[in-house]
């Protein structure tokens, strides 16, 4: 059961949305997610969902799933109909507005960089804390910081007019690709960071399961799978780092890129670089499903945005009963199994495991649908998607360059 609300600039809820013929939501890990709702003119809610900074509140089944702001209104009036089209991001969108101050007080002339150190969680708590949170400049603030846990491996952050999102991605994915988000609690927008839950051996899809309609996947080989990084210094005198992904090597052939990272000479930067080069250009996959609620798995009860589930898909030209699909599931979460039996049964299948990174949820008055994709960090299932994502890192790389 759905109950959509409007909020207002302060994050009250002032109108509950009844009238509306449908909505359309993307949830997108550690990335903005969208929405589109359709509405009639003629309710308490349209006249408010129209002002300046106004937002929705999403609950299902008594979760809060998506509070977001609008970010654009259209109304098309005939003599049958006067509807309006409410389209908007959700609350990570305000990690998009912010960007990384050198100098948090904005006396550029102070600092070059803002440099912190520690687990994941940590450091990119403390980039949202001093650009949008309690301790950033008055006019900055909008984010609270949910308390600290400590997730995360190692991470440097060295921050100069990035993009804050941008940057929370880079740190999160080299921090062990753990999860970030922005969602409201209570009348304030908090900003949370956490582990993906792994349900690789709870959370089963596949068409013998009766609980995969369709599906779609790609697979795409990696950019680079052995890079050089280059810090600073001149010709010989300059400090190079270097380093592989075996497996990867083994499986497609070794693929070599640089990085210029002349502007370091820390030791522990130029390992990260190598780092998130090395899984921002690893292979991509990306799977597209469209799974069926049963008794035994639902959305939003077994699984969520951000949570690791397997998808078991049948090898092509391969045949495989579900008596055999049970046996296989049985011995992959037992200890006690028949290792010959499952290695013959495995060759028959194409187990797929990895993080739910986008969600798309479409409400109408006739019920639900949902959308899962599944798939590894930056992976694209949509080839012009795929080039913006490669203009967007080219224009990264130019962007490094204007900051120094």
């Amino acid at each position: 059961m759905y109950h959509l609300f409007v909020r207002d600039a302060n994050f009250n809820r002032v109108e509950p949305i009844e009238d509306f013929t449908s909505l359309e939501i993307i949830q997108r890990f550690n990335s903005v997610g969208s929405w589109m709702l359709e509405m009639s003119t003629d309710s308490k809610a349209a006249k408010e969902i129209i002002k300046p900074k106004s937002g929705i509140v999403v609950v299902r089944d008594g979760k809060t799933i998506l509070s977001g702001t609008v970010t654009s209104r259209k109304r098309v009036w005939n003599s049958n109909n006067d509807r309006l089209t409410i389209v908007g991001a959700d609350d990570n969108v305000w990690l998009n507005r912010r960007i990384v101050y050198p100098e948090i007080a904005g006396d550029f002339s102070l600092n070059s960089y803002d440099i912190r150190k520690g687990n994941a969680e940590t450091v990119m708590k403390q980039f949202v804390d001093v650009n949008a949170g309690s301790t950033a400049l008055p006019e900055r603030k909008i984010l609270s910081t949910e308390i600290n846990r400590g997730i995360g491996k190692q991470v440097t952050g060295k921050g100069r007019f990035n993009n804050l999102l941008d940057f929370l991605q880079a740190l999160a994915l080299a921090g062990g690709d753990i999860g970030f988000k922005v969602v409201q609690v209570n009348k304030q927008l908090e900003f949370q960071v956490y582990q993906p839950a792994d349900k690789t051996k709870s959370a089963f899809f596949s068409p013998l399961l009766g609980n995969l309609m369709s599906f779609e996947y790609t697979h795409d080989n990696p950019e680079t799978n052995y890079t050089i990084v280059g810090g600073g210094g001149e010709g010989a005198d300059r400090i190079i780092k270097q380093r592989g992904d075996s497996s990867s090597i083994a499986e497609y052939g070794r693929m070599e890129s640089f990085i210029d990272q002349r502007n370091t000479t820390e030791l522990d930067e130029l390992e990260q670089s190598i780092t998130e080069e090395l899984a921002e250009k690893a292979h991509k996959t990306s799977l597209s499903i469209s799974p069926i609620d049963t008794d035994m798995l639902a959305f939003g009860r077994d699984y969520n945005l951000g949570d690791k589930v397997s998808v078991v898909l049948t090898q092509p030209n391969e045949v495989v009963t579900i008596e055999t699909l049970n046996y296989f599931l049985s011995a992959y979460q037992s200890a006690s199994i028949d290792i010959e039996r499952v290695r013959k049964v495995q060759e028959k299948l194409q187990v797929l495991q990895d993080v739910v990174r986008e969600i798309k949820i479409t409400i109408t008055p006739e019920g639900e649908s949902i959308s899962p994709m599944v798939g590894t960090p930056d992976s694209t299932g949509n080839s012009i998607l795929g080039i913006f994502k490669k203009m967007n890192k080219f224009n990264k790389r130019i962007s490094n360059l204007e900051r120094r």
